[in-house]
């Protein structure tokens, strides 16, 4: 399905102003990537990798500062076209690195979407006590009875690895270290979750936008994506 979105918008590019390339980019490409991303983007780096190498292909293609294979110009082999410098010159197969666009786009690549719709999903849940299942499965820790630890939830003991890509492990782990985070940092709104939804979700989105950006400004890190195992 992602890959026929890139093709859609291969087709369709050229015909849309620049300053609607985030639309684009967002309803034809994130619409589909993050259907259902609390149930699926738990599971392993390996599988996550190719979802990941087509939403940098598809910025690479809307956003890109450099030439690639996805852009029809790439192809454009007509002598009178180009100078004989560029004529001469050898191709450049190299793709351009995706950090900067995402740094400056301030976009989240599918492992940090995939943590922010958790934080969002929980939050709401225990805001709203909502739906009753789930919200009587995201218990309180004894632990929260500390200040630094208030509204920390039971990560439930499981053993098996598939059993911990499951929302309600995986969704309990990522709520408990960024409530960690924000409390050493002394920023700790999800003390009494009388937040609005809202605000909740652009200081969820501001953590985790800070984590994916910081480091080297063009390599991926390990933190960048994986803030959790702080």
């Amino acid at each position: 399905k992602l890959n026929s979105s890139i093709i859609t918008i291969k087709r369709i590019r050229k015909f849309i102003p620049q300053e609607h390339f985030n639309k684009l980019y967002h309803s034809l490409f994130i619409s589909h990537l993050t259907y259902g991303i609390s149930a699926w983007g738990s599971v392993s780096n390996n599988k996550l990798k190719p979802i990941f190498n087509i939403q940098k292909r598809c910025l690479r293609l809307l956003y890109g500062k450099q030439l690639n294979f996805d852009h029809a110009e790439f192809y454009k082999t007509c002598a009178r076209t180009r100078s004989i410098d560029e004529q001469l010159a050898p191709k450049e197969y190299v793709l351009e690195h995706t950090k900067p666009l995402f740094t400056e786009l301030k976009f989240l690549t599918v492992h940090n979407l995939h943590k922010l719709f958790l934080l969002n999903e929980i939050f709401k849940i225990r805001k709203y006590r909502y739906p009753i299942p789930l919200y009587t499965l995201l218990k309180n820790s004894p632990q929260s009875t500390r200040n630094n630890r208030k509204n920390s939830i039971v990560v439930p003991d499981y053993n098996l690895h598939s059993s911990r890509q499951q929302f309600l492990y995986f969704g309990s782990h990522v709520w408990n270290k960024f409530n960690d985070k924000t409390a050493q940092c002394g920023t700790n709104f999800l003390s009494d979750l009388s937040t609005s939804t809202f605000v909740a979700k652009k200081k969820f989105k501001k953590f985790i936008f800070d984590l994916q950006s910081s480091g080297h400004i063009e390599l991926w890190e390990n933190r960048n994506q994986n803030f959790e195992l702080l």
